[in-house]
């Protein structure tokens, strides 16, 4: 399935009230989130291993109050902080090989089903560096997507 075949699919589990129903959800392929997800969570990467910060807002917009400078502040400062040069590039693959299976890029349905929120685990030099950048996707009736800006932090 392509990635408008994907889109598609989602839309059409929405209800008139923008609401997923459970057994949908439940249908849904592990795989599907997040191949859906992953073209936006990788320019917002990438714009993260550039420090172009202030694309971002074109990408995702910042919810929870964050603003570019408090983004630049909590990038920054983590990195300055845990004497980091720089986190990768999304292209950069992860080396964190558990015994069990670990996703670095995970989607969930949210408790109301009206969007569905991504967790993505930022690495520098392939190894995992305990920054989490979270992202909600919330697709409406009218068969638009919003993608928003959570949150950056350590998890």
């Amino acid at each position: 399935m392509n990635e408008s075949e994907l889109v598609t699919k989602l839309f059409d589990f929405l209800d008139e009230e923008g609401v997923y129903a459970p057994a949908c959800i439940k249908s849904w392929n592990a795989e599907e989130l997040p191949r859906l997800a992953e073209p936006i969570v990788r320019q917002v990467v990438n714009l993260i291993a550039e420090k172009r910060y202030e694309g971002i807002p074109q990408i995702a917009e910042l919810e929870n109050n964050w603003t570019l400078d408090d983004l630049r502040e909590a990038l920054d400062g983590f990195l300055e902080c845990n004497d980091l040069p720089y986190i990768d590039p999304f292209e950069v693959p992860c080396t964190f090989h558990p015994q069990y299976e670990y996703h670095q890029l995970t989607c969930y349905f949210c408790p109301d089903r009206r969007y569905f929120d991504v967790d993505y685990q930022l690495t520098t030099d392939g190894d995992l560096n305990d920054l989490t950048l979270q992202l909600r996707f919330h697709l409406t009736p009218s068969k638009t997507m919003t993608v928003g800006f959570l949150d950056v932090h350590v998890m």
